[in-house]
């Protein structure tokens, strides 16, 4: 085999390699994405709303928003309960109006429920939390789901 033609066949090959690889890690990652799916409830009339986790079918976990104190909760508040003993936990941030607000059940064993992250917001304030199935360093996450305080 002439030299130009060998350094082209091995450069095909590579890229080949290189292409396959990366479409079977896409293929892995959007594979275990959708696993997961997210359902939301109706916002209340006070802005509260749960979103539930499932994984393969099942509940895995949820999350709850309460926009005003109800039955001894706390409002501007929100938790996450992981309900599977499936190896994942539950995770939920507040992306807006502000950042830095989490609840998880990442580290802990089935059955938990996460404490209240609470905080004061003005009355009628959109809130954005997004949702995620958590695992190791692994996060699955929803859309930022959309309430009021």
């Amino acid at each position: 085999m002439h030299q130009k033609t060998r350094a082209r066949v091995g450069t095909f090959l590579a890229t080949s390699a290189l292409v396959l690889g990366t479409s079977l890690t896409i293929g892995a990652t959007e594979a275990a994405a959708v696993d997961f799916t997210f359902s939301k409830s109706g916002v209340s009339s006070d802005g509260s709303f749960d979103v539930k986790v499932y994984y393969r079918g099942d509940l895995a976990g949820t999350m709850e928003w309460r926009g005003d104190p109800r039955d001894g909760d706390p409002g501007d508040a929100f938790r996450v309960k992981d309900q599977a003993p499936d190896g994942f936990g539950i995770l939920a941030r507040m992306v807006d109006p502000t950042t830095g607000r989490y609840a998880t059940t990442r580290g802990m064993s089935y059955p938990y429920t996460s404490g209240w992250d609470t905080g004061d917001l003005d009355e009628g304030t959109e809130v954005f939390i997004q949702v995620c199935a958590v695992k190791g360093t692994g996060e699955w996450c929803s859309i930022a789901y959309q309430g009021h305080a």
